[in-house]
């Protein structure tokens, strides 16, 4: 797992169910939520702007709250997670894929039959993100999940 999991320092709530946020790591950008809403129904409250626009910091940046800490939340990491999948910077896209499988450097590796080293590189930005790279993540979920699904023999 990574050292630091994302903290959020600072938030701004915007218009059409969007925040601006701050994390730890200098990170600052805009996340859409409605459609993270739509697709769960615990959520469902959070489609009222006047509620929406009451969001606040959890305690240590651990996420954003709209009811101190209760089902009204959401994670730091989910919040991570969605921001670079709509900011498309490969690298910080490559950071969420290994954030929410749970995934060190040495297990991504593993996972994608490459060294530590480049892992570490497309991570950080330091070498860009081939498209293939981008496949084999969704390919290694698609393999993971299906196997998940599997009926085990007895």
């Amino acid at each position: 797992m990574r050292e630091k999991l994302p903290r959020i320092t600072s938030l701004k709530v915007l218009a059409s169910h969007r925040l601006s946020l701050h994390f730890e790591d200098g990170w600052t950008v805009i996340v859409a939520l409605g459609e993270f809403i739509d697709a769960f129904p615990v959520l469902a409250p959070l489609r009222d702007r006047t509620l929406f626009r009451k969001a606040k910091l959890e305690e240590w940046g651990s996420g954003v709250t709209w009811d101190d800490e209760g089902p009204l939340s959401i994670a730091a990491t989910t919040l991570y997670r969605l921001a670079a999948e709509q900011a498309e910077e490969p690298a910080r896209r490559f950071d969420a894929w290994m954030i929410s499988n749970g995934l060190s450097a040495a297990r991504a590796a593993e996972a994608l039959g490459m060294t530590r080293r480049s892992i570490i590189s497309y991570r950080t930005g330091a070498r860009p993100v081939p498209t293939y790279i981008n496949l084999a993540c969704i390919g290694w979920e698609v393999a993971r999940d299906g196997a998940r699904q599997q009926p085990h023999a007895h």
